[in-house]
């Protein structure tokens, strides 16, 4: 039988793209509705990226021939998840920085709200963890993080689901 060469580096960053065109429709939906910091918003997300992993992963496992080893998978889902990080910190900076500035404040808003909910955060804690939240909130510095943050979230659910995607190699006797 023929082994078949087919790039991991092509495979995510094609199934990177697509994750990521679908994790910003998904945003923007969440946006236009106006239910961006909501927690479905997080939870629909996260449902959004383990199935794009686990799509990617067993259509890389068809294109080898149907045998793929757990590092494979492993790999190109996180692959996967930081392409579509990158394409997903794109359209945050330009939401966060072009489309609508005001979501910053939005969001500093939100989370002081939370704190002060909790009721067991002295009010001088509350100003800080927002102030030190405040420095993080920019555009630029969420670009990034996103990044890195897809990535680890990448490895999460790869480490999971290469579990059940990979399948070995059947031994003739």
């Amino acid at each position: 039988m023929e082994e078949k060469s087919v790039s991991l580096w092509k495979s995510s960053v094609t199934y990177g793209l697509y994750l990521g065109i679908a994790l910003i429709l998904v945003s923007v939906a969440y946006y236009a509705t106006g239910n961006t910091f909501s927690k479905s918003a997080q939870w629909v997300t996260y449902g959004v990226m383990i199935a794009g992993v686990i799509i990617a992963q067993l259509n890389y496992r068809t294109s080898l021939g149907g045998e793929m080893s757990y590092g494979q998978a492993l790999g190109l889902g996180v692959l996967t998840m930081v392409f579509a990080s990158i394409l997903t910190g794109f359209f945050t900076y330009l939401l966060y920085a072009v489309i609508d500035p005001s979501l910053q404040e939005q969001l500093r808003l939100q989370m002081e709200e939370q704190l002060v909910r909790q009721g067991n955060v002295p009010e001088e804690q509350i100003d800080m963890a927002v102030e030190m939240a405040t420095k993080f909130q920019k555009p630029a510095i969420m670009f990034i993080m996103n990044i890195f943050g897809g990535a680890f979230i990448g490895l999460i659910i790869s480490l999971i689901t290469s579990i059940f995607t990979k399948k070995a190699p059947k031994e003739d006797f």
